[in-house]
């Protein structure tokens, strides 16, 4: 299962919620690029749960997926469990309304889904 944040920021927020979810990380970038959130500032991020933690694994960039190393992943996973502080160089911390939404699951049909599309 792989989960889409519309930034690293977004992702390190304790227990933050990706935007949708899938099996499929090109549906996820689709996704992301459908929604405008590549291009206009930072790349989206997609995570991988790995027994139950997220790992980042993705940037959703414009023309591809760009891999995120496990080094710089590890800082942000860091942040997000709590063992590493905010940097001074990651921007402003997301509000929890960015958040804390249900995520949408792209692999049931848009019909069933029991949280809409957040955009």
């Amino acid at each position: 299962m792989y989960g889409m944040r519309t930034s690293r920021e977004h992702f390190s927020v304790p227990g933050s919620n990706p935007v949708a979810t899938s099996v499929d990380v090109h549906a996820l970038a689709e996704t992301a690029r459908r929604i405008g959130g590549v291009g206009r500032g930072p790349a989206p991020v997609i995570a991988e749960l790995v027994t139950g933690d997220w790992q980042l694994v993705h940037f959703a960039e414009a023309d591809r997926l760009r891999e995120i190393t496990r080094a710089q992943g590890r800082k942000y996973e860091g942040v997000r469990a709590g063992r590493l502080r905010w940097s001074s160089t990651v921007r402003a911390v997301p509000p929890v309304t960015e958040t804390a939404v249900p995520p949408s699951d792209l692999d049931v049909p848009a019909a069933s889904r029991t949280h809409p599309e957040p955009w």
